[in-house]
């Protein structure tokens, strides 16, 4: 997939992973993942192609849609930052949009709000590797801000909790 996209073929590295998830579609633990994958195609596609930005955009909205449906059907229980990434991603295509940055930051919001306490105590360990958690909420709360600024320049109604 990341081939294709380098090269400019995305729709083609769309397809792979389309194509991946329609054969294993036993196995939906990664889907949240690769729907996310999908929409980051769609916004280097957008970013790179100016005369199919709306399409692109569109695109890449619905695929976040999906990987925030296939996060909350997978509903993690282990510390998971697939809130962080689809947070991210719907920022970028706030700062994208020219006629839907207001959806797309409040959704950006939304998702940042909805990770932040999920990142419960100080560190967590896997594969060995013991991270601590607060530079992470710390960055979440950095996003938090950065959305929220944003928002206020493009005149959305911004409503901090």
């Amino acid at each position: 997939m990341v081939q294709l996209q380098v090269s400019g073929q995305y729709d083609a590295g769309v397809r792979v992973v389309e194509d991946w998830i329609n054969q294993h579609q036993n196995d939906t633990s990664q889907n949240d993942f690769l729907q996310l994958q999908i929409a980051m195609v769609y916004i280097s596609k957008a970013y790179h192609k100016q005369s199919t930005r709306d399409e692109s955009l569109d695109k890449a909205a619905s695929h976040l849609e999906q990987a925030m449906n296939a996060y909350a059907a997978k509903k993690p229980e282990d510390v998971d930052t697939s809130l962080f990434g689809i947070g991210g991603a719907y920022e970028i295509l706030g700062d994208l949009s020219q006629k839907d940055k207001c959806r797309f930051y409040g959704k950006a919001r939304s998702a940042f709000e909805e990770q932040l306490p999920l990142i419960k105590g100080d560190s967590y360990t896997a594969y060995g590797k013991t991270l601590a958690l607060e530079p992470l909420r710390a960055e979440i709360r950095k996003q938090l801000t950065s959305v929220d600024d944003k928002s206020a320049k493009a005149g959305c109604a911004v409503t901090p909790s």
